[in-house]
């Protein structure tokens, strides 16, 4: 167990990448109806969710006005020019063999999110516009995996925070604000159970005499505040744990 008088040795670090999806009525590059929630598997897909030859993405406008409002509750620099870009990777629920998003020029620039009662502020480094794939499922006691593709091509934001939490309790106080500002923002359902927000938590740890970052671990795919704090602090306490030994 760590105790308190060695925790105080160390510095926290933590950013956390956040999916956010919007509740556009359709999907991001195609004219199928976004909300697959509790929807019989791949009955709300078109040829270019499975990457069929010669489909062709067209961009859902409400996405682009969704991600202007959302980067105004962020305290944001809108981009006046966006681009999208292909970003390669291969996964069984990405028939096409890459992803749609917006490597260089996203469409929210640097902003920042206040934390009520923490007198903090987290600066957000940029939130871009991409598609999200479809989804694994694993039967019980079988050998084999089923792809449902409902999900391939919802639109996400993606808000990427600086490294500006120190501590579990900032991290989760952060995720909450982000939900209520999406929320109140109205460009997501923010349906934590149906993943309509999950969480990243990059977390690293080093001795306050430090001039350096410590290895950072990265926790994928949380949705609940809860799963947030506990992940960091876990993670916190394990890389304490293995730095008190010299590893």
């Amino acid at each position: 167990m760590i105790n308190d008088d060695i925790r105080k040795k160390y510095l926290p670090t933590i950013g956390i990448e956040c999916h956010v999806q919007l509740k556009t009525k359709t999907k991001l590059f195609a004219a199928v109806d976004n909300d697959a929630r509790d929807k019989e598997p791949n009955t709300k897909v078109s040829p270019l969710c499975f990457g069929l030859p010669g489909t062709l993405p067209v961009l859902n406008e409400e996405a682009i006005d969704f991600g202007i409002r959302a980067g105004l509750a962020l305290n944001a620099k809108i981009n006046p020019v966006i681009s999208f870009d292909r970003k390669h990777y291969f996964y069984p629920d990405l028939p096409k063999g890459y992803q749609i998003t917006q490597m260089y020029q996203p469409i929210i620039l640097e902003g920042s999110v206040d934390l009520p009662g923490l007198d903090k502020k987290v600066r957000i480094h940029h939130a871009h516009l991409e598609e999200d794939a479809g989804k694994n499922t694993h039967p019980a006691g079988a050998d084999y995996s089923l792809v449902d593709l409902n999900r391939a091509g919802t639109p996400l934001l993606e808000i990427v925070s600086e490294p500006d939490m120190h501590s579990a309790a900032e991290a989760k106080a952060y995720a909450r604000e982000l939900y209520l500002l999406m929320k109140f923002a109205e460009v997501s359902d923010v349906d934590l159970y149906h993943g309509n927000m999950r969480f990243d938590v990059n977390v690293s740890v080093a001795s306050l005499d430090a001039t350096e970052l410590g290895v950072r671990s990265e926790v994928k795919n949380l949705n609940s505040f809860k799963s947030v704090e506990r992940a960091a602090q876990y993670e916190i306490d394990r890389q304490i744990e293995l730095l008190e030994k010299g590893q």
